[in-house]
């Protein structure tokens, strides 16, 4: 089973490979929050051309994504596409629903994909 270290990590290498993919990412300022069954509670924030990960709430992120661990771990390993989880209620997205789009970019960017978006 994932636990939050490993999102920690696994986020921080995608975001450092997606920086040189798409420099833009280093100038967003962006908070997405995460509720995982089986992690729990943690938000991403984007800001300074920095990535973190931090337990908890955030009083105002984007958007709040909600999943389990094992599909969570399937997006970040490139096994599973976001958006078909999305599609396929998998994963479900509450708040700015395209704003998210930029989080699968890092992503895919990360993992060496092609955006799709």
């Amino acid at each position: 089973m994932v636990t939050l270290d490993d999102v920690r990590k696994a986020l921080q290498q995608l975001f450092s490979r997606a920086v040189e993919e798409v420099p833009e990412i280093r100038s967003w300022d962006k908070v997405y929050q995460f509720s995982v069954q089986g992690l729990g509670d943690f938000y991403v924030e984007i800001k300074s051309g920095a990535l973190r990960v931090v337990e908890g709430r955030h009083p105002k992120p984007i958007a709040t994504l909600t999943t389990t661990s094992d599909v969570l771990e399937r997006m970040m390993s490139g096994q599973l596409d976001a958006m078909k989880a999305f599609l396929g209620g998998q994963l479900k997205i509450t708040g700015d629903v395209l704003d998210t789009i930029n989080l699968k970019k890092l992503i895919d960017a990360g993992l060496g994909k092609v955006s799709e978006m």
